[in-house]
């Protein structure tokens, strides 16, 4: 059975902004391997984004990462097109603590970012 991920993403900030979450390349040996950006969406200030996907629980479907690293991004970012990092603004890592399944990420009114696990 896969293992459900959850990340709400808080837009306390006040401003419109486009966030994006990817995930850093497993390490393959080369220094070109980019970050994809795979999920994206938009909030006014005061928003609630909810983020929701799984990881395969096979044997080998993970073979490059056991622990993926996740961003979450704000700033000139478009659903369905090609993030280009300049774009983004002070990307924060989202860390799932073992066993922890639901993270929020919170962008505060001074454009910081306070990561917690969701509160249930």
């Amino acid at each position: 059975m896969p293992t459900q991920y959850s990340l709400t993403v808080v837009n306390n900030s006040t401003t419109f902004e486009n966030f994006s979450i990817y995930q850093s390349p497993p390490d393959l040996g080369n220094a070109n391997a980019i970050s994809v950006a795979w999920l994206a969406d938009a909030a006014e200030p005061g928003a609630k984004l909810s983020f929701d996907w799984s990881i395969p629980s096979e044997a080998n479907a993970n073979q490059f990462a056991t622990q993926p690293k996740y961003w979450v991004a704000s700033g000139n970012l478009e659903p369905g097109t090609v993030s280009d990092p300049a774009q983004m603004t002070d990307p924060v890592e989202v860390m799932f603590p073992p066993g922890i399944y639901a993270m929020q990420v919170i962008l505060n009114p001074d454009n910081t970012w306070t990561v917690a696990p969701a509160a249930d």
